[in-house]
């Protein structure tokens, strides 16, 4: 039963008429990260407890050094990683829970305490610095989710079903939608429900809609998984029409190197 279509329902965007003209918007500076205490806000504390349950892969609340080093590659210009000798800095300023006895110094992990301690002490040496990662990490200046897949290859294969979906080679579009563990019967009926059958809409649609919401980070208010490993749970606001007060959510699973979405 592919219960990953039944659950990707879209958002039709509201269209304006050429002539309807809009004024340009005022550009909102930013919002602050710390305040007069040098405290982190509010907004940013929630950032931040956000990207620490983004790079916890395993689910252990503590970061590890390759959990770490994901974070690095992503938020840092030229995706550079902690040197040795940085990360070891980390483990001995920062809250680090050591592993079990007789593991070495390496394991363990970085903490949530010490998760905001460290991005807390980059902020108050340099807001500039803090700001270029929060960018690449995919937060706008308001610290809002811009760009939602938070992945080059993620991000890539939603762009790829919208095209598949868009050029109408629907039997592309469910191969590379659907995990390799459907089976034949099951893709033929995602296919039929995609077209429309026994007299229900086509699916489509709306499917795109959504895809678009991830692709574009319109509407989502979280994203939640792994970036690098998977599963990846897209949160945002239906925005099909007369469902806007619903939250809606599309998972993604990385399988054999290669993302498709979650039944």
């Amino acid at each position: 039963n592919p219960s990953f279509a039944a659950s990707a329902m879209g958002k039709k965007s509201k269209s304006k008429k050429a002539s309807e003209a809009q004024p340009t918007a005022a550009v909102a500076p930013k919002v602050e990260l710390l305040d007069e205490n040098g405290d982190a806000t509010r907004a940013f504390k929630q950032v931040l407890v956000a990207l620490f349950g983004r790079f916890d892969c395993d689910g252990d609340k503590l970061l590890n050094l390759e959990e770490l080093q994901a974070f690095s590659r992503e938020a840092k210009d030229g995706g550079r990683v902690f040197t040795d000798d940085e990360l070891r800095a980390v483990r001995e300023t920062f809250d680090w829970k050591k592993g079990d006895e007789g593991e070495g110094p390496e394991a363990g992990g970085l903490t949530l305490r010490g998760w905001l301690q460290m991005i807390m002490a980059q902020a108050r040496g340099s807001e500039e610095e803090t700001w270029q990662h929060l960018h690449r990490l995919g937060y706008d200046d308001q610290l809002e989710l811009r760009c939602r897949a938070g992945a080059v290859d993620l991000q890539a294969k939603l762009e790829e079903l919208l095209a598949l979906g868009r050029s109408g080679d629907l039997e592309a579009f469910v191969k590379a939608f659907v995990t390799p563990d459907v089976d034949a019967e099951d893709r033929a009926d995602f296919l039929q429900r995609l077209r429309g059958c026994d007299g229900e809409e086509p699916m489509l649609p709306d499917l795109l809609d959504e895809l678009k919401c991830c692709a574009s980070g319109e509407g989502v208010f979280e994203v939640e998984g792994c970036r690098k490993k998977g599963p990846v749970v897209f949160k945002f606001q239906s925005p099909k029409l007369g469902c806007e007060t619903i939250d809606r959510e599309v998972a993604f699973v990385k399988v054999n190197g290669h993302w498709y979405a979650e039944g």
